[in-house]
């Protein structure tokens, strides 16, 4: 399991689609995780925001869960295909 030993906390969800994860912990290992990801072979498109935490962790552990779903969908406009490649 990649986590054991690193000092991450959060929701890391996946399923055949991607991955959808929201996570807290030193920098160190934070950026370690986007490396790791990145050494796919699938030739994952990653984005990756970052904000400091000033009071520890964001998170009060770390969630990974199997989701059928990564984007919650509350009305049939959002059923709609759109390229991510228009919002760059």
């Amino acid at each position: 399991f990649y986590f054991q030993g690193l000092h991450i906390h959060g929701r890391i969800y996946i399923n055949e689609q991607g991955i959808n994860a929201q996570y807290s912990g030193p920098s160190k290992h934070s950026f370690a995780y986007v490396e790791w990801l990145k050494e796919d072979d699938r030739d994952l498109d990653i984005l990756v925001q970052t904000s400091p935490a000033f009071n520890g962790h964001a998170f009060p552990k770390l969630k990974l869960r199997y989701k059928p779903s990564l984007v919650q969908v509350s009305n049939m406009f959002m059923c709609l295909h759109v390229c991510p490649c228009i919002f760059v």
